[in-house]
């Protein structure tokens, strides 16, 4: 929070909102990075910008897309490269809970780091199951968000649990058939495409998240 606070003192492109509690007690955080330095939701999607939320931490236990976050926030505003047309909102730690809950055995095939936060949040709760029922303050607080700020993109980071996978990054995307048709259809013939492409050229080619059936990956695999 020191990171982002700083980065919100240090730039007028970026502005740190705090929103409702968790159930550890402490606020759920958002940081906008706004180009043209418009910080409301509404004026901004009356000005035709899009909304692109990220959310980490929802597993403690997979902590590189909260480092990255940072990473992107920090480079973006330092290098004035924030897009035109698009507004990028981040909550830098949605299971706060879980990631005061610090040990190096929850999570035995993960090749590090040496400690890292618990799955669970304070009341043992998988925040990633937990969207729609609400069983949990961090839920209510991130729908604030979420119905505040209607991104037209939300990105959820993860890391793989224990896979080894070849390639350094792996993606989820909604399926098609969940999305309106034109939300669809852009989708699968302009986003992804782009992502993927964008990814090979910056030297990460990326490839679709998959479980292996058994133990390896021998015994086949399966998508999402």
């Amino acid at each position: 929070m020191k990171h982002y606070e700083q980065l919100d003192k240090t730039y007028e492109q970026a502005k740190l909102f705090t929103y409702g509690n968790t159930d550890f007690g402490k606020p759920l955080h958002l940081l906008v990075l706004s180009k043209d330095k418009i910080f409301d939701p509404i004026a901004i999607r009356k000005s035709n910008k899009r909304i692109l939320l990220i959310n980490n931490g929802i597993h403690p236990g997979e902590p590189e897309g909260i480092d990255a976050s940072m990473m992107l926030a920090r480079d973006l505003l330092k290098g004035d490269l924030l897009p035109k047309d698009v507004v990028i909102c981040i909550i830098p730690v949605y299971n706060i809970d879980g990631s005061f809950n610090r040990t190096g055995t929850s999570r035995a095939n993960q090749n590090g780091p040496v400690a890292y936060g618990f799955r669970g949040n304070s009341k043992n709760y998988d925040l990633n199951r937990d969207f729609i029922k609400t069983d949990s303050k961090n839920s209510h607080s991130f729908q604030e968000i979420f119905n505040i700020w209607q991104p037209e993109i939300f990105v959820d980071t993860h890391t793989s649990n224990g896979a080894d996978y070849q390639y350094v990054m792996t993606l989820i995307p909604t399926h098609k058939d969940k999305l309106n048709p034109i939300l669809s259809g852009y989708m699968t013939k302009t986003m992804l495409p782009s992502l993927y492409e964008g990814m090979k050229k910056a030297g990460y080619e990326m490839i679709p998240y998959v479980n292996s059936v058994e133990e390896t990956p021998d015994a086949g695999i399966t998508g999402f």
